[in-house]
């Protein structure tokens, strides 16, 4: 469904005429980005209006912008010059060869996120007041730019931030930007004037060149057809000398996120392919360390055809590594033997075969369709073998224990835990005596906090603790050591611990939807209704198809008796995946509550199909077939529920059943065993088992257990005791 008021989307052929469409209005606040990906690569756009919007901002509310500051200088690496401080981890500053972590596919949209949270914050009334966002030339924006944009479209409502899409007939080619230009935008077709399709038949070779300096000083993006016919006629040896004048003069610029598009894009169009090789390198480096995964596969393609295996094989290993490694973050693994088998097959050096040999063991361990955790093993186990022959003893030390803790890891994958921490435990220590303090201090940490998640698993959680609060005061600004922490922390119940945790895990990262989920579960948990669902309505902000978040924000809003958005929220779920079975359990409670009981019934049983070990839906259908008095019905879905786990609350209930049914002596046999249980209810208890005593005509027991009911305090049960057996109160 589209907003209310949607944002715009203008198609036309020339930049110039869809430009003569959004000047037309007369805008408070308006910033025009030029999303063209020749222009500075990932994020090009989203930079440029970085670049724009931000120094005035940080002048005005440094607070604001600090606080965002990990997403603009991830995005905008100049404004280092604007904004003094940066968040940095061990990961962030570990030297290349030190660099053993890299971040999760996800970091893009979490900082997609952080900076509309920022923009919103900035279109506030109080501060700049509605914002109007031009971006440009979005038919050849990178996957980065599409990913920021549809996100903007979704959750920028136009009354505070008002988006203008600016593209050529072209269709974007991110589908997720498809899909948002679809729903969110109003799109209106820009006509072009004909007659400035010129062609250059009857130019002189002076209009032609420069019409073609015209078209390459524009990075190539200009849309002028008559700049690229010249461009397409001027002899290749010209072209080439003006892309590198080019790539020159942006050098000089020294902005670095040229160094992401159109310094190497003038560079492979010159006459050095080793410039070339060089420029693409220097972009893989940044660009895989950012985690910007997408960018590292497209300038790997391009660097591995200016590379051959005989004469620069260190560069075509490089890019063919880092294609490899980005192509596992972002879970597209079916390439990935490939690549590693044609690194392997092209080199006799043990070094880069104990390299490849650690990419052969995790793929197979982590990211093979069908895990193999044999063949991982052998292959570590090659990788630690090679290790043996460095002859530099901290380099060996450091590369035995790098690849024993792969071999942790799938020992891990075999269910082998004690072994996994045994060598862990062992890396540690001897990294730590071997090293100097401040070496290798990045994977130090991750083999600590691997120690961490395998006490975990042994549910050793107070050596875990110990462990994570280590790793934290080791590398303190890593948003992912608290967040674990915390979870620890919630699954012990220490909440209040757990919520400062992911208020940390909160202040230093971009937001992510787990964190928030995490913290309003905890909230929950604490009877803090509000702020539970302050964290719910934030998570569906940011990922609106979260089906945990559905899930549990339609319970909450259940239980307070918000029918009618719980409804919505399970309804919405369920379009998403019409099996979940919980999701179907919850509409089968709204329906119950509305009074619904036919479709309630088909909800429950709809939910029991899909998952016949769902125990809320046995409890739930049998409180709908007792309220409907079908009690041999509601006995048989209960008895079902006992099956899978005995507890007071579903003996309580058969027993009460029973009592229905004046199957006084089963429903004595269910209340006596749910008494056995801790949490059972007592006082109740004993007063429905004194009753069905009674009933039956057992005074002496039923007089026993009213004795014990009593005794628990105030009954509200006193007027029926009373008609029922008045000797008791005669006696007291």
């Amino acid at each position: 469904m589209k907003q209310s008021i949607t944002h715009q989307w203008l198609i036309g052929s020339r930049r110039s005429d869809r430009e003569k469409k959004y000047f037309e209005e007369q805008y408070s606040t308006c910033y025009v980005s030029n999303c063209h990906c020749n222009l500075r690569g990932p994020y090009t756009g989203t930079g440029d209006l970085l670049r724009q919007i931000i120094p005035e901002a940080y002048s005005k509310w440094p607070d604001l912008i600090l606080s965002h500051c990990i997403e603009i200088l991830s995005i905008a690496p100049e404004l280092k010059a604007v904004i003094p401080v940066s968040v940095e981890t061990l990961t962030s500053l570990a030297i290349p060869k030190e660099r053993t972590r890299y971040y999760s596919k996800l970091r893009t949209l979490r900082m997609s996120n952080g900076l509309i949270d920022l923009l919103l914050a900035l279109a506030n009334r109080e501060r700049m007041g509605k914002l109007t966002l031009v971006f440009e030339n979005v038919q050849a924006c990178d996957q980065l730019d599409a990913e920021f944009i549809s996100t903007l479209l979704r959750r920028a409502k136009s009354d505070l931030i008002q988006v203008i899409v600016s593209s050529s007939e072209i269709a974007a080619e991110n589908e997720a930007l498809k899909k948002a230009l679809q729903t969110y935008t109003e799109p209106t077709t820009i006509l072009s004037d004909i007659e400035q399709d010129r062609g250059i038949v009857n130019l002189s070779d002076e209009q032609r060149l420069e019409l073609t300096k015209r078209y390459i000083f524009s990075d190539c993006t200009s849309d002028c057809k008559q700049e690229l016919l010249a461009y397409e006629a001027t002899p290749i040896e010209i072209r080439q000398s003006l892309h590198e004048e080019r790539a020159e003069s942006l050098i000089k610029e020294e902005q670095w996120s040229l160094h992401l598009g159109a310094i190497p894009f003038h560079l492979e169009r010159g006459t050095s392919e080793k410039s070339a090789s060089e420029a693409l390198f220097k972009a893989v480096s940044y660009s895989i360390n950012m985690g910007f995964y997408d960018a590292t596969i497209d300038m790997s393609l391009r660097g591995r055809k200016l590379t051959n295996w005989s004469s620069e094989f260190d560069n075509s290993r490089y890019f063919t590594m880092k294609m490899a490694t980005s192509l596992a973050a972002l879970g597209e693994t079916d390439d990935i033997p490939t690549l590693l088998g044609e690194v392997y097959a092209n080199t006799d050096d043990f070094r880069v075969h104990m390299q490849i040999s650690y990419g052969f063991s995790m793929y197979y361990t982590r990211h093979h369709r069908e895990r193999e955790h044999e063949k991982a093993k052998e292959w570590i186990q090659k990788a630690i073998d090679l290790a043996e022959l460095l002859e530099d003893e901290k380099e060996r030390a450091f590369q035995q224990v790098f690849n024993q803790n792969g071999l942790a890891l799938v020992e891990l994958h075999m269910d082998n835990p004690e072994e996994a921490l045994r060598l862990v435990t062992e890396g540690w220590q001897r990294l730590n005596q071997v090293l100097a303090p401040d070496e290798h201090m990045l994977h130090r940490s991750v083999l600590l906090h691997n120690k961490g998640l395998i006490y975990v698993a042994l549910k050793r959680f107070e050596e875990a603790v110990e462990t994570f609060s280590q790793v934290i005061q080791i590398d303190s600004n890593y948003p992912e050591y608290y967040f674990d922490r915390g979870n620890l922390y919630s699954r012990m119940g220490r909440l209040d611990e757990a919520i400062e945790d992911y208020n940390q895990a909160i202040k230093l990262s971009p937001p992510f939807p787990e964190v928030y989920f995490n913290r309003a579960t905890a909230f929950n948990r604490l009877g803090d209704v509000e702020k539970a669902m302050a964290d719910y309505d934030y998570l569906l902000d940011i990922d609106p198809e979260n089906l945990d978040g559905l899930l549990n924000r339609a319970t909450l809003l259940y239980q307070v008796e918000k029918f009618e958005m719980a409804r919505k929220d399970a309804e919405f779920g369920l379009k998403i995946d019409p099996d979940h079975a919980r999701l179907l359990c919850t509409l089968g409670l709204i329906e119950m509550s509305d009074g619904n009981n036919d479709q309630a019934l088909k909800t429950f049983t709809a939910a029991l199909n899909k998952d016949r070990e769902m125990m809320a839906a046995w409890t739930n259908r049998a409180v709908l077939y007792y309220e409907m008095g079908e009690y041999d019905r509601a006995i048989a879905d209960l008895t079902e529920a006992i099956a899978l786990e005995k507890n007071a609350t579903v003996l309580y209930n058969r027993a009460w059943v029973y009592e229905a049914q004046e199957e006084w002596q089963l429903s004595i046999s269910d209340y006596t065993e749910a008494l056995a249980f801790s949490d059972a209810d007592e006082q109740d208890i004993y007063y429905r088992r004194g009753l069905c005593f009674i009933k039956m005509g057992n005074r002496e027991l039923g007089t026993e257990d009213w004795n014990k009911h009593l005794m628990f305090g105030e009954s509200p049960h006193v007027n029926e005791m009373m008609q029922l057996l008045p000797s008791l109160f005669v006696s007291k």
